[in-house]
């Protein structure tokens, strides 16, 4: 049986597309989904990788609401999907997602500070703070919000 398959790589880039795709997948826009697609696009760029079939992710966080909406977040802007069985999700402290492909391994790590800013937006309920958070989690830095290891599968250390 032949299947089709997606020819072009998924994008690496923040875009407005990428958000309203998104958006309509999960049903609305909030920090952690915004987390979880800022992690994927994150993972496809720094192992060069195409999405959908070539990369794999494994996630660490609570397996509750609001921080599984991160899982949404990273199937969207990676295509690794619970049907594939290329994503797989771990109960645990904070909020972690590692992606392998065929050479190398890569660690992302919510940072703390970022995780618990998050918590604490959430819970005082202003409609303008979410939404100036979110802001921030889009236009921050990958290095100002996480924390990033990338090792080759044999073990070596890239910087």
């Amino acid at each position: 049986m032949h299947m089709m398959k997606v020819k072009t790589p998924k994008q690496r880039e923040w875009s407005k597309t990428l958000q309203e795709k998104a958006l309509e997948f999960h049903g609305h826009v909030g920090p952690f989904m915004v987390v979880g697609l800022r992690m994927g696009l994150t993972a496809l760029k720094l192992l060069d990788a195409n999405g959908w079939f070539d990369v794999r992710c494994h996630v660490t966080l609570q397996r509750s609401p609001p921080d599984l909406c991160v899982i949404d977040g990273i199937q969207s802007s990676t295509g690794c999907t619970m049907g594939k069985r290329n994503i797989e999700v771990e109960e645990g402290e904070g909020i972690a997602a590692h992606f392998t492909n065929e050479n190398e391994k890569l660690s992302i790590v919510l940072k703390k500070d970022i995780l618990e800013r998050i918590r604490e937006t959430l819970t005082e309920e202003g409609e303008e703070s979410v939404k100036e958070l979110i802001k921030m989690l889009i236009e921050s830095s990958e290095s100002s919000i996480f924390e990033i290891s990338l090792t080759s599968s044999l073990g070596h250390a890239n910087g």
